[in-house]
């Protein structure tokens, strides 16, 4: 069975005095899925709606926001649960790696203090076996010295540090979905590439599932099996990662790979996008990347396109995919 199932999912925030009855969504459509032991990455550029769709799976979204469609655990409804099923969820069978660790954890309890609350939280037991739990998922994630990262507050520990023990919390009640969001965007270039590989060698021996958000299209063709392109609050392209990357199918994956530097760079600028992302999405008649598309024909500008389904399991939002790939 499918691990995890967003199928059409919308959230909507009002927009007082704004256009388009007030509201604005910044999600709009989304549907993906993870299997179990996958690593989906969602990408796209800031704003386009990846971390809202990792908090909406979560039930974690402002209480301002309204969300409507479908997002599925196993086949359990979680979209509109009630907090106590949500809070059930959390932490025991999904998790969530948040972008900046110096932020997530508390600033005044100690690590240790943070750690045997979830794990007494959702394993019972008592605070000796909690810690000891801890200690051992510490050294799972390469922080061998556990009693002194355990008694430090997040203050004292450096921002490495600070991922991987976020990386032991979330596993701490071996969950089988993990939300990563920009898991390594605050960190040195080294750093990242180890708490990327300390990821992938977590996955693989204890074979859960993760939704991955990022920018880095490189983290993303190292790490994922499969990826959901985002732009506007839409999936404009999904498939199998390395496809979509060799072969992209929507004019808005080119361009985001065509930006990306390469090791054989003869020194030319990179390639830009010119434009913007429409300010008002809902005004949009057409595809809402029209503006900025350099094959757009008058069909684009009138017409929202439809997801056209392409070989070998991907599909893309244009009326124009390449046909080179769905040949």
């Amino acid at each position: 069975m499918t691990l995890l199932t967003v199928e059409d999912l919308t959230i909507e925030f009002p927009r007082p005095g704004g256009r388009s009855g007030g509201t604005t969504r910044p999600v709009r459509g989304v549907t993906l899925t993870v299997e179990p032991g996958q690593t989906l990455g969602v990408v796209g550029e800031t704003g386009c709606g990846k971390t809202l769709t990792g908090l909406a799976v979560l039930g974690l979204l402002p209480p301002a926001a309204r969300a409507r469609g479908s997002i599925r655990l196993d086949g359990r409804e979680l979209l509109g649960a009630p907090p106590s099923q949500l809070r059930a969820v959390r932490g025991a069978e999904i998790a969530m790696v948040f972008q900046n660790p110096a932020t997530a954890f508390d600033p005044v309890r100690p690590l240790r203090t943070q750690f045997e609350r979830v794990i007494r939280r959702h394993r019972g037991g008592s605070r000796e076996q909690a810690g000891a739990r801890a200690a051992k998922l510490l050294a799972e994630v390469e922080l061998h010295d556990t009693d002194r990262v355990l008694g430090s507050y997040p203050h004292q520990l450096s921002g490495g540090m600070l991922q991987r023990a976020m990386i032991a919390l979330a596993l701490s009640c071996e969950p089988r979905l993990i939300i990563a969001d920009e898991s390594t965007s605050a960190l040195d270039v080294t750093v990242a590439q180890q708490v990327r590989r300390l990821l992938l060698r977590l996955q693989h021996a204890h074979g859960f599932g993760v939704l991955f958000v990022t920018h880095n299209l490189g983290e993303a063709r190292d790490l994922c099996d499969r990826v959901a392109v985002l732009y506007a609050g839409e999936v404009v392209e999904t498939g199998p990662v390395e496809e979509v990357f060799t072969a992209p199918a929507h004019p808005y994956t080119k361009a985001l790979l065509a930006a990306v530097p390469t090791v054989d760079d003869d020194g030319a600028p990179l390639a830009s996008l010119p434009g913007e992302v429409p300010a008002d999405v809902l005004a949009v008649t057409g595809c809402v990347f029209a503006n900025r598309c350099p094959q757009a024909e008058d069909l684009c500008r009138s017409t929202p396109p439809a997801a056209h389904t392409l070989p070998g399991g991907r599909s893309a939002l244009c009326h124009f995919a390449d046909p080179e790939v769905a040949a």
